[in-house]
């Protein structure tokens, strides 16, 4: 039963007085206080009734911003916009919570305000996790973790945190995922916070369901019930008991599902919450379709299809689609089976559209990265002056010193601040070479996952379409049918060992310890250009009987072999051959990579492993390719050595310790 309010008074009586003791409640404070003090007990109000009340939050910052307004005060205003976003995003409403929260962040950037800016960050990238951007939410959320660590903010840095994990863990990455999400609960132990403490419970119990691990899940969700209980947090209590019943709904154990899924659903009805609702009796509709309750199932999954549309929670509704057609190919309605099948499609990829405009946002991030970079070589030019003012001190010390001891006492020191001076430029250079490096990597591992995920799907339904067109058929179907279903059979098992290959180099971590076998490794990345090898250019292999295993950073040498590979490729114009062997040769692997392509003129051959150079016109290339190449074999403990002739080819020999 919904529990209803009459006004703001009965909201009153759930806010208790204010951490530091005092006695006055915060009802009190409000009646009495005026301007700004007034607009932080909003403030602390609004924070302290979001959850369950929503509504009535709403009240509190509209009345905050428009007192913030007359104060003329920017920071006020920041908070106010963000707090009433956050009233938006509880109450499942992502699209508004995002206006608000890019309106806050605006102000937060003008006032250079680090802490503002830095919860603009993590709110908005959170939206983006919501709304299916996880590339755009993982470059938000990464920035709002380093902004809380370089200012110290320990208590929002366990929400960053599980909102990290968030993404991981939709993009199936779960011991990431899981990483972020215990992290985060041993700083909420850390420092005493309960509700967030209940929230990495319930994030870590999502994992390791999504596993398959049920019983460690079951573990989870059963503290996270009952310290929601403890602490009266209506809100993740009842994510804690949806957990619960699709564990058991896993196990079979049906009168227990519907007792938590019941459970589940008052609770988030008392607190209007909209997405909680739409969830539980998703669940509902589950769990009849696998009791054969067709009608229950059909009725449960029409009231969370009403839940979703009204908060437009776009992952609920492609599920509820992907279940309505379950549910009518169980009753063998394939009429209405493929309408809903059809629908599903066309949201899916209206959704993939949507993600791939929302990337846009990214554009102002990456122009403050550039201004980063600047800011870097200013840095780099004033330690440049200062070594230059330390020697012309160190000239004015020596010709008006008289004492000689004095004068090399001073001569050391100043020339161990100079060693230090140069130590510390080496390292801002070393640091800039690693930013670019890693921002490469990063953004060529999130896009490869994301394809592949997004790949993979549709790949399945045209598998499985054949597969039960076939069937149908049965195997009366003549031998022209027959070679038309093995062409496509083949062209989907094609393009499923295409994503598989983008999954190599979507590899993360420094680690250069795993087991690589380059033979493998050659072969991904020639799959990965064969089309524009294919029907152009000959590629003739002499690899080694002896084995190809070695020890090194799997993703990081598909990443060096590409790049030669595909500097080859680009190398020849029209037709040619591309030659690639391996041996072991005095404890190292050798790959040799030749073309037969225009060559690299003798000028050109010492700067081939500078970054940024390159010949290719503006636009064209960034000049990293080969440089990023050198320097992913030397972390491996190898060489490059570079044989070429203008108009004849070019030969790559490159040595990896066995």
């Amino acid at each position: 039963m919904r529990v209803r309010f009459t006004g703001y008074i009965s909201i009153f009586l759930i806010v208790l007085c204010i951490a530091q003791g005092q006695e006055d409640s915060l009802l009190k404070q409000l009646d009495n206080a005026q301007g700004k003090q007034r607009i932080e007990i909003l403030h602390q109000i609004i924070i302290n009734v979001w959850l369950n009340y929503p509504r009535q939050a709403m009240g509190y910052g509209e009345e905050a911003l428009e007192l913030s307004k007359t104060l003329g005060d920017s920071a006020l205003i920041s908070k106010s916009l963000r707090l009433i976003a956050g009233v938006h995003y509880y109450k499942g409403d992502y699209d508004k919570s995002l206006e608000f929260n890019q309106k806050a962040l605006k102000i937060a950037q003008a006032l250079e305000d680090s802490a503002l800016i830095n919860n603009g960050f993590n709110n908005i990238g959170l939206l983006y996790y919501n709304l299916g951007s996880y590339q755009t939410a993982l470059e938000y959320l990464l920035r709002s973790r380093g902004i809380k660590e370089r200012i110290g903010e320990i208590y929002g840095l366990t929400t960053t945190l599980n909102n990290i994990g968030l993404v991981f863990e939709r993009i199936k990455e779960y011991e990431t995922a899981r990483a972020y999400f215990e992290e985060a609960y041993d700083v909420s132990i850390e420092i005493v916070n309960r509700d967030t403490e209940l929230y990495s419970l319930n994030n870590i119990g999502i994992t390791y369901l999504r596993e398959g691990k049920i019983d460690e899940a079951l573990g989870y969700f059963r503290r996270g019930l009952k310290l929601g209980e403890e602490i009266e947090n209506i809100n993740w209590g009842a994510v804690s008991a949806r957990g619960i019943a699709e564990v058991l709904m896993t196990k079979g154990e049906n009168d227990s599902v519907e007792y938590y899924l019941e459970k589940s659903l008052k609770a988030s009805d008392s607190i209007d919450d909209k997405k909680g609702l739409a969830e539980a009796y998703y669940l509902m509709a589950k769990n009849s379709l696998m009791n054969e309750d067709y009608d229950g199932a059909l009725d449960n999954l029409s009231k969370c299809e009403s839940w979703a549309n009204q908060i437009q929670v776009r992952q609920q509704q492609l599920d509820n689609l992907k279940l309505y057609s379950e549910i009518y190919d169980k009753q063998g309605n394939e009429e209405l089976e493929n309408e809903y099948l059809s629908q599903y499609i066309n949201l899916r990829d209206s959704l993939f559209q949507d993600v791939m405009s929302r990337n846009l946002d990214l554009i102002p991030i990456k122009i403050k990265e550039e201004q980063d970079r600047f800011l870097l070589t200013e840095q780099q030019i004033k330690i440049r002056n200062q070594v230059i003012t330390n020697q012309l001190f160190t000239v004015i010390i020596i010709i008006t010193m008289p004492l000689l001891v004095i004068l090399i006492i001073l001569l050391r020191k100043n020339h161990k601040k100079n060693k230090e001076l140069q130590r510390n430029n080496e390292e801002l250079k070393q640091t800039q070479k690693l930013l670019i490096t890693s921002e490469k990597m990063a953004s060529l591992g999130v896009l490869a996952a994301g394809v592949g995920h997004e790949i993979n799907n549709p790949l399945n339904f045209i598998k499985n379409g054949i597969e039960a067109l076939s069937s149908k058929i049965g195997d009366d179907k003549d031998e022209e049918l027959k070679s038309y279903f093995r062409i496509v059979n083949e062209g989907v098992d094609r393009a499923t060992n295409i994503v598989k290959s983008l999954s190599h180099f979507s590899r993360k971590g420094p680690s250069i310890d795993e087991r690589c076998n380059i033979h493998e490794i050659i072969e991904n990345c020639l799959l990965i250009l064969h089309n524009k090898i294919r029907n152009r250019i000959r590629v003739a292999t002499n690899f080694t009987d002896q084995g190809a295993e070695l020890k090194g950073n799997e993703g990081r040498l598909h990443q060096a072999m590409m790049n030669i590979i595909s500097n080859a490729e680009q190398a020849i114009d029209e037709e040619g051959t591309i030659e690639i062997s391996t041996r072991k040769k005095n404890g190292f692997m050798e790959i040799e990579i030749a073309d037969d392509g225009e060559g690299i003129p003798e000028e050109n051959l010492l700067k081939i492993s500078d970054p940024f150079f390159t010949t290719k016109p503006p636009g064209e290339g960034t000049g990293l390719g080969l440089f990023i190449t050198f320097s992913i074999v030397e972390e491996h403990g190898g060489s490059i050595d570079v044989q070429s002739t203008p108009n004849e080819g070019t030969k790559f020999i490159i040595k990896l310790p066995l």
